[in-house]
Parts: C-alpha cells; structure tokens; sequence
C-alpha cells in the first residue's frame, strides 16, 4: 500500500555539464549522487512527493565522481537504490514550475559543481527562491548548492561575472539587499574544494563560500569532510556530502513546524 503523499517539494538541479576553470579549460560537472538522492529518498519515505526542474527541463547530468560507495557509507546496495531512484524523477522545466509554485511546500537544490554555472544566475530559479523566502517556506541547500541563493539577485549574471573576475568590490555592490544578506549558512569550504583544485592543477572560476560572503552571508565552517547543517529562519543549508541525511531530517522537521503553525 502506497503512503498518501502530504505534500510537495521542487528539486532542482542543474542543465550544465561543463564547467569553465580559471585557466579556461573545461571541467566535467553534474549533479552530486548523495546529496541529490539520499534527502530526496528520504523526503520520499516521509510522505512527500518530489518533482525535479532544470533550467532547460532536460534530465540533468550526474558527477561521474559522485557515483562511488564511498558516498554511501561503503554500502553498495544504498548507491545501487539512489541510482535508481534518481532514474525515475522526470523533470519539467524551471520556468514551467514557477507557474506553480504555490503546490510546492519546500525548495531542494542538491550540490555538484554545476550549480555554480547556471543555477546561480537562473532568473526562473530567482523567482522561485523570491517566492519561497516571502512565504517564510523551507528552502535547502547542500555542497556548492547553496551558491544557488545568488540567483535572487536582480543581477545574479553580472555577480557572477565579477566573483570569476576577481572583481570583488563589483560583486558586492551588486549584491547589495540581497535577500538572504545576514542569514547564516553553510557551504563546501574553500579547504575541501582545494584537494580537487591540486588534482586538476587548476583553481575553480571562484569559490563558492568566498561568491556567498561577498553577497552578505555570514558562512560558517566546521571541520572539513564531516557533517555540519545549518538553518537561519526559513534557509537550511549543508556544508558538504557527509551532511546529506541529515540536511533531510532538517529540512523534514522545518516542514512539520511550518505546517504546525
């Protein structure tokens, strides 16, 4: 016997596959396997039904990386089930989901590098994310996903376009009363991004923990590879993949106190 769904939450990851570096070199990205399956399956077992969007409503492209027991505590039957789960969400485009808004009861943007490409600059993403802080409704992010946020500013491009010009003082004048200037939050630490850029021999466009500061978020780290979760009133957000379960427990009981009230 299936659960009765209680309620709905947008999923939404990214269209890109590749990523510029700052030596202009390509770099492949997609969506983190953990950090998109494991809240998502768990929101699931909860009573919710989760609808994925993309920018282009294509299916997004999985980091081949991501695709390792490892991310699943060395349990291979775990991976084999995220796998499949996330073969079963058919997406609907960004812009078709902020016509609907109003069904959904949360905001999940799972981490990969990807979001640092599109995401953050998606107009139809920074609708949504307007929609969701005015109606005080939980919004998650995890790993490099919280650098999504940066898409409810007016200029969310031309931001972009400064942090991967090291224009910093560009980038902060245009972030000015951004929505989310103040909250708290988490995100990949520059000290886990830099073993992928010593592999590549090459840095990221900019880092996604220095694009949050420079646009008024207070970033807070602790340790490196272990779980650290975050929530400033309606905003959860998670530092890395090792957060992934319990990013879903937060985020589970933020809609359980909202729809208390």
């Amino acid at each position: 016997m299936k659960m009765k769904k209680i309620g709905k939450i947008l999923l939404v990851a990214s269209s890109e596959n590749t990523m510029e570096l700052k030596n202009h070199s390509q770099m492949d990205v997609g969506f983190f396997l953990n950090e998109l399956a494991v809240p998502a399956q768990y929101l699931t077992e909860h009573g919710y039904a989760v609808v994925m969007a993309t920018p282009t409503g294509k299916t997004p492209i999985m980091d081949a990386g991501s695709n390792n027991v490892a991310f699943f505590g060395n349990n291979d039957a775990a991976r084999k089930k995220a796998l499949s789960f996330v073969s079963t969400l058919q997406p609907l485009s960004l812009k078709q989901a902020t016509t609907e808004l109003n069904q959904f009861d949360a905001i999940f943007v799972p981490g990969g590098h990807a979001p640092m490409t599109d995401l953050m600059q998606d107009k139809d993403l920074g609708t949504a994310l307007q929609y969701f802080h005015e109606k005080g409704k939980p919004t998650a992010m995890i790993c490099h996903g919280p650098v999504a946020a940066l898409a409810a500013l007016p200029n969310a491009a031309d931001f972009r376009k400064a942090m991967v010009a090291d224009d910093l003082g560009t980038a902060k004048s245009i972030s000015q009363n951004w929505q989310y200037a103040g909250y708290k939050m988490t995100v990949l630490s520059n000290a886990e991004e830099l073993p992928g850029e010593v592999k590549k021999h090459d840095q990221m466009p900019f880092h996604v923990a220095d694009a949050l500061q420079t646009a008024g978020a207070v970033v807070v780290e602790k340790g490196i590879y272990t779980s650290h979760v975050i929530r400033d009133r309606e905003l959860i957000t998670g530092q890395n993949p090792a957060s992934d379960i319990d990013l879903a427990k937060e985020l589970i009981a933020a809609l359980q106190e909202k729809k208390g009230k």
